[in-house]
């Protein structure tokens, strides 16, 4: 049964996507990533910093990132994350995978639509 705030589920799914995602486009600190996904996602996903710093310890495992730590500003050192070339090859496998539940995700929408324009689905229940 779906919450209010949405389906209950894994939110958290297609996380290392967007992450690699990120990352294709230079190399940067972890706290910028969780900032750049937390713009981007629902607000009632509530995916917290811990998830964004736990999917990219899998990845870096993974090979498809590695990191070091930036000491150059003033403050406590940054770790910083690079893509590598598995990475590269990662994110094209995410690209793939995506596109297929796109289009099966559009499916579902057309035939619910369908449903509900029939009269089927009594939404006032």
């Amino acid at each position: 049964m779906a919450k209010e705030s949405g389906v209950p589920g894994k939110q958290n799914r297609h996380l290392p996507a967007f992450l690699l995602l990120f990352l294709s486009e230079g190399d940067v600190h972890g706290g910028a990533l969780w900032n750049r996904v937390s713009q981007i996602m629902p607000s009632h996903w509530e995916i917290d910093s811990g998830a964004v710093y736990r999917v990219l310890r899998d990845l870096e495992e993974r090979g498809s990132l590695t990191s070091d730590w930036d000491m150059s500003e003033p403050g406590p050192a940054k770790r910083v994350y690079h893509l590598t070339k598995d990475g590269v090859a990662e994110l094209e496998l995410w690209y793939k995978d995506i596109c297929i539940r796109k289009q099966n995700l559009e499916y579902f929408i057309q035939q619910y639509d369908d449903l509900v324009a029939r009269g089927l689905l009594n939404l006032d229940t």
